[in-house]
């Protein structure tokens, strides 16, 4: 994509950017619509953060195990009598 082009795409995009934003609030419509469809962001927002916490503590689980696995690798290595190798 040329800079003329991109100059181009540039302004179409923030005059339908702003076309949107002027309807969304500066008319009647616009202000019923953002009524309507705030709610519904303020929903994907909080399972947004439930599906982060979700993550946290998936992760906080996996480092559990990991310990745990590590500390009974470690006793049973401790446990185990060496055996000094035969030739």
């Amino acid at each position: 994509m040329n800079e003329q082009s991109q100059v181009l795409f540039g302004a179409v995009f923030g005059a339908v950017v702003g076309a949107a934003a002027g309807y969304l609030f500066f008319t009647e419509r616009g202000r019923v619509l953002r009524d309507r469809i705030e709610p519904a962001i303020d929903d994907v927002r909080r399972e947004f953060m439930r599906f982060q916490k979700t993550i946290e503590k998936a992760g906080e689980l996996t480092t559990d195990g990991v310990r745990f696995v590590n500390g009974f690798n470690q006793a049973r290595a401790e446990a185990s009598p060496t055996h000094p190798a035969s030739h």
